[in-house]
């Protein structure tokens, strides 16, 4: 086959044309790139907003049966009151564990085994030292120790507590969390800091701060605190 050939006004025009095809295809790469750059950016905020508020939930299900009784700020669990600590556990037994398995008296009483409680005193406070089981009093409930069951004598049906959280931040400083918590109650408790939210009456009474440190690869309640600076 001859070969064409091609006038210099001709030569300019292809070296033309092949050039504006350069660019264009420079373009759509470019462009390309780009919606995949946009695309993975937008698909780690979701997955960054998803995996906080999984993290959000499962802390706040840690920390609810401390919550509900509204504790008294302590610099550490050592320093906290003992009563509040274990009525805690003996909470999140009655929050976590399937309750039909216990025995009841004739009175509707629950009977949780004191080693269910020490599991949970542990999963909640870690495990640097457990409970000296004894009978105590919230001041509206007395958890009745039964030295020979090993048991305590729970009346299950006052045990709804006032508050539950809700985690609004978390702020991470090496193996500590610290949560800025909102107390949340269905009913208007007076010093309402918050409007109402998406269900009901639900309203944010106060705010606290949580600080929770990581053992054993599971984060344990540490210290609860006013908070110091609100933002």
């Amino acid at each position: 086959m001859a070969r064409v050939k091609h006038t210099k006004a001709e030569k300019i025009k292809i070296r033309r044309r092949r050039a504006r095809q350069f660019r264009g295809a420079v373009f759509l790469l470019l462009a390309f790139v780009g919606v995949i750059s946009i695309a993975s950016v937008v698909i780690g905020r979701i997955r960054a907003i998803t995996n906080d508020d999984v993290q959000k939930a499962e802390f706040a299900k840690i920390i609810a049966p401390l919550v509900a009784l509204d504790p008294a700020p302590f610099e550490s669990t050592e320093k906290a009151k003992a009563a509040i600590l274990e009525e805690a556990a003996i909470r999140a037994v009655i929050y976590n564990e399937n309750t039909s398995k216990y025995v009841r008296t004739s009175e509707g009483q629950i009977l949780i085994p004191v080693l269910d409680v020490d599991r949970y005193y542990k999963r909640l406070f870690g495990s640097g030292r457990l409970p000296r089981h004894a009978t105590f009093s919230d001041g509206d409930v007395t958890f009745e120790y039964d030295s020979e069951s090993q048991c305590y004598i729970v009346p299950f049906t006052s045990l709804s507590g006032n508050y539950y959280p809700r985690i609004s931040d978390i702020d991470t400083s090496g193996s500590t969390r610290t949560l800025t918590v909102e107390y949340l109650s269905y009913a208007d408790q007076g010093s309402v800091i918050g409007g109402p939210g998406g269900d009901g009456e639900q309203r944010v009474v106060k705010r606290m701060e949580y600080i929770l440190l990581k053992e054993s690869g599971e984060y344990h309640i540490y210290s609860v605190r006013y908070i110091t600076q609100e933002t």
